[in-house]
């Protein structure tokens, strides 16, 4: 098996998602300066996998003649505190041709740049465009995704690893390198994750996040969902008030969860959901009102006021 360090934009949401405030943000990439997010942003969102296997992006790539061989990858980031080792990939497979994601792995990628874009957060050129005509330029990209990886061999690091110069130092800190490792530098660089957690890494844990956040997007339909937020002057929660923005301010913009008030066992072959049948609830109350029995928004909260 070979070993390869190759350096990826910095991320804050594990790379299960593109994380805000990148824009014209140097030290992050051509691409993620002028986009505000690049594609290395899913490289650890195990809910894209397809049959088991994770696709990945890095800007470099090892030379053709290693095209399906195995490698140990570590995808990491370089900043003024030197490298920083984001995870691993352990017997990741380079492909010989690009390979496209998942139709619905596409579609969460087109509804988290969406998101960006009500705040401002990616090109302009995104700014006006539908969902379905941001998925077409994701699309348009998918050349770059190389790497395929089973998803049980992913590590993702709780935080991104400061690795030790005496591991790994190289003159220049370039995207476009493909650094070569040794097994001994590979092996160093995954310790890194097992003393840091106490255990063997740590498998993306945004895992379950990303479920609980986006649970009714996945099950329902995704552009809904995301017209729904769209048609939204208030992201307050409608059962208890909460402000995910009043509370964490900058990253709190724009966030709120989607109830839909119809249960899924209903629902009809044919029925078709509409805007008004979608409350805006924070996590908490989301989770109660779908806690058997299940109660309504209106029934919620009048528990939470007390009646």
């Amino acid at each position: 098996m070979e070993y390869k360090l190759h350096r990826i934009a910095p991320n804050s949401e594990g790379w299960v998602r593109p994380s805000r405030g990148r824009l014209s943000q140097e030290g992050v990439g051509s691409y993620v300066y002028e986009h505000g997010f690049g594609h290395e942003d899913w490289n650890f969102n195990i809910d894209f996998a397809i049959d088991g296997q994770v696709l990945g992006y890095t800007v470099a790539l090892p030379a053709k003649k290693y095209e399906g061989q195995r490698f140990g990858l570590v995808p990491a980031t370089f900043d003024a505190g030197g490298w920083r080792a984001a995870g691993y990939y352990d017997g990741a497979i380079l492909l010989d041709k690009p390979a496209a994601p998942s139709a619905s792995a596409v579609e969460q990628m087109a509804i988290d740049v969406f998101e960006l874009a009500k705040i401002n957060q990616v090109a302009h050129r995104y700014m006006n465009q539908t969902l379905t005509q941001i998925e077409n330029s994701i699309r348009s990209d998918f050349v770059y995704f190389r790497w395929a990886v089973p998803k049980d061999r992913i590590v993702v690091f709780r935080e991104s690893l400061p690795i030790p110069p005496n591991i790994f130092e190289p003159g220049r800190q370039r995207m476009v390198t493909s650094y070569n490792l040794s097994e001994e530098q590979f092996r160093a660089i995954t310790k890194l994750g097992a003393d840091a957690s106490g255990r063997e890494g740590e498998r993306s844990e945004e895992e379950g996040a990303r479920r609980l956040r986006l649970h009714w997007a996945i099950e329902r339909k995704p552009q809904l969902v995301a017209a729904f937020k769209a048609s939204l002057t208030s992201f307050a929660c409608s059962v208890c008030g909460f402000d995910f923005e009043r509370t964490y301010k900058e990253r709190g913009i724009g966030f709120i969860e989607c109830h839909h008030t119809k249960p899924v066992a209903e629902i009809r072959p044919g029925e078709k959901t509409r805007l008004s049948d979608l409350r805006a609830v924070c996590s908490n109350c989301h989770q109660m009102l779908h806690r058997k029995p299940m109660l309504t928004v209106e029934e919620l909260r009048d528990v939470v006021e007390g009646k």
